[in-house]
Parts: C-alpha cells; sequence; structure tokens
C-alpha cells in the first residue's frame, strides 16, 4: 500500500456498481487498501460490501461490513509485495476464523486479533459481518513467530478503552487531521502492547524480555549513545537474549531503536515551531548524524525531513 502524508477520508459500496460488478469493484477496492490478497467468495452473485476508511502516513482505519468472504495471503503475495505491517482485527458483527502460523483462533465480538502479512494468513468472515481493520507498522506490537494469532481481550480493562477509541475516533473522522488520527492511533497501539503482556510468565521468558526491551527503548530512545549492548547491559541480560526475543517478534534492537526515533522526529516535525530547524529537531530525537538521519526517515516514510514539515 502506498503511503500518505495526507489525511484521507474514504467510503466505498458496492451498491454503486451492478450485482455482476461486485466483485471485481470489491476486490479492486480492498487490494488497493491493504495489499496483494487473493479473495473467496462465499456467494459472487450475491456479494455486497462497503467500507469507511482513515488514513495518515502508515496508520489506517477501515470499518468495513459484507457479506460473506475469505481473504488469503500466500507466501507468492508476500514475495510480490514485501509488505510485513500488521494488522488489528476487531469484529463487532459475526465470529471470524484466523489463520496464521499454523493455528487458528476464532474472534468474536468483545475481542481483538492481531496478524502480521508478513507470513501466511486467512482471515473468513461469515455473512454480515462487521467491524474495523487498524493498519499499523511492522514491529509496533510483539508478535511471536510462530504463535499464530495474539487474540486480544476488549471487553474488560485497557483493552475495553482501546475499543472505545477506536469507535470514537472512527465517529469524528470528518473533523480531525492527520496529527490528531496518528496521535491517537499510537496512544492506542501502546494500549494493545499492554494488554499483550505476557501474564504470569517468569521474567526470564522472551515475551517478557520483549516487552521490557521495547519499554525501555522507548523511554531512552533520545539518549545518542543507546546502543543493544547498553540495553542488554542495564536490563540484566545478555545481548544474545535481547537479540532472541526480539527475533521472535520480527525485529532487532537497533530497528526499535532508529523506528522510535524517527517516529519521535515525525510527531516533532509535525509540531515544531518555524523557527526550530530540522537538525535541531534529528538531535533531539537521538540521531548523532543528519545525513543518517535524512536516508532514514525517506526510506521509512518515503519523503524528506523537509517535506514532511512543509506538508
Amino acid at each position: 500500500m502506498a503511503l500518505s502524508e495526507q489525511y484521507l477520508v474514504q467510503e466505498a459500496d458496492t451498491a454503486v456498481v451492478s450485482a455482476r460488478e461486485s466483485t471485481d469493484f470489491w476486490v479492486e477496492h480492498i487490494l488497493r487498501n491493504q495489499g496483494t490478497l487473493q479473495f473467496r467468495f462465499g456467494s459472487a452473485s450475491t456479494f455486497h460490501g462497503s467500507t469507511r476508511a482513515q488514513h495518515y502516513a502508515e496508520y489506517q482505519l477501515i470499518g468495513f461490513r459484507s457479506a460473506s468472504i475469505t481473504y488469503s495471503r500466500t507466501r507468492t503475495d508476500i514475495r510480490r509485495d514485501d509488505d510485513a505491517s500488521l494488522r488489528i482485527i476487531v469484529p463487532t458483527r459475526g465470529a471470524m476464523n484466523l489463520r496464521q502460523d499454523d493455528s487458528t483462533v476464532q474472534v468474536v465480538p468483545g475481542q481483538g486479533a492481531l496478524v502480521t502479512k508478513a507470513r501466511p494468513v486467512d482471515v473468513a468472515q461469515p455473512q454480515n459481518a462487521q467491524g474495523w481493520v487498524m493498519n499499523i507498522p511492522a514491529g509496533a506490537l510483539p508478535l511471536a513467530a510462530g504463535a499464530g494469532p495474539a487474540v486480544i481481550d476488549l471487553r474488560q480493562g485497557l483493552g475495553s478503552v482501546a475499543f472505545g477509541m477506536i469507535g470514537e475516533l472512527s465517529k469524528q473522522r470528518n473533523v480531525i487531521d492527520g496529527l490528531g488520527f496518528a496521535t491517537t492511533c499510537d496512544v492506542m497501539i501502546d494500549l494493545f502492547r499492554l494488554c499483550l503482556r505476557p501474564g504470569e510468565k517468569l521474567p526470564t521468558t522472551l515475551a517478557a524480555v520483549d516487552t521490557a526491551v521495547r519499554d525501555y527503548i522507548r523511554r531512552h530512545a533520545t539518549d545518542p549513545e543507546l546502543t543493544p549492548t547498553l540495553i542488554a547491559h542495564n536490563l540484566g541480560w545478555s545481548l544474545r537474549q535481547v537479540q532472541l526475543a526480539l527475533h521472535g517478534t520480527g525485529t532487532t534492537p537497533s530497528q526499535l531503536i532508529r523506528t522510535e526515533r524517527l517516529d519521535r522526529a515525525r510527531r516533532h516535525l509535525r509540531e515544531a515551531s518555524a523557527d526550530r530547524t530540522v537538525a535541531e529537531i534529528a538531535y533531539a530525537s537521538g540521531f548523532s548524524s543528519l545525513s543518517a538521519f535524512g536516508a532514514s526517515f525517506k526510506e521509512r516514510f518515503g519523503l524528506t525531513p523537509q517535506e514532511a514539515r512543509r506538508r
């Protein structure tokens, strides 16, 4: 999916085309918003569906309703677009069956499920299914390889708070801007991360190491001296333990540090006063090299820091 620094609100409904054209319309629409997928319609001749989508940068929130359909992402699809971003699927009507890593879970209203596009996945929706799909950057939430979809309880606690924010963010889609949308998505990601914390597992498990490392990086990313070795030392683990824990969720300590610094820099570029230079923002975000900052920013967001600031 092409990224945009422009906040967009879009709606689509198969009712605008003939019944004969509805499946082609839906395939084209979903591919444009979700990347390479395969489709299996419950009944192609009677299919109907509609979406309300909000887009900004790497974030997307789509409210949907549709007839019975199964979406599949194969290894061939993965090779075609190399998209490793994450999806949080939140049904509000109908039970959905998700399969990834040879593990199948059923997700019902009151729950959400986290999957990655970096590995094959199937999402089967029943007739008259309804809910939301939230697209977020790769590595934003921990998802261990081989563990299958991660199910999130949205009925109580922080999960209930996140669920309420999704609904309100969708309702307010026409009166917020890109900054407000992205900031709210960041808060929801933080809430989902807390919901995914291991329960009573021992603090030596790789899942707990992953959680602790991510938290440490979020609190110390602006320190230009921060390194994977320093993180491991200060948390009391070996660098190998840290690397193994993050490898299980598809990232590395260096990638997490860079991603956190870039996200901070982008927020500062949106919000900073005109007299604050790009160099000042780069250094304040933890970068010690302006050229490295510019190259990394362009690679992640598809535009230079100067262009991001003008937008």
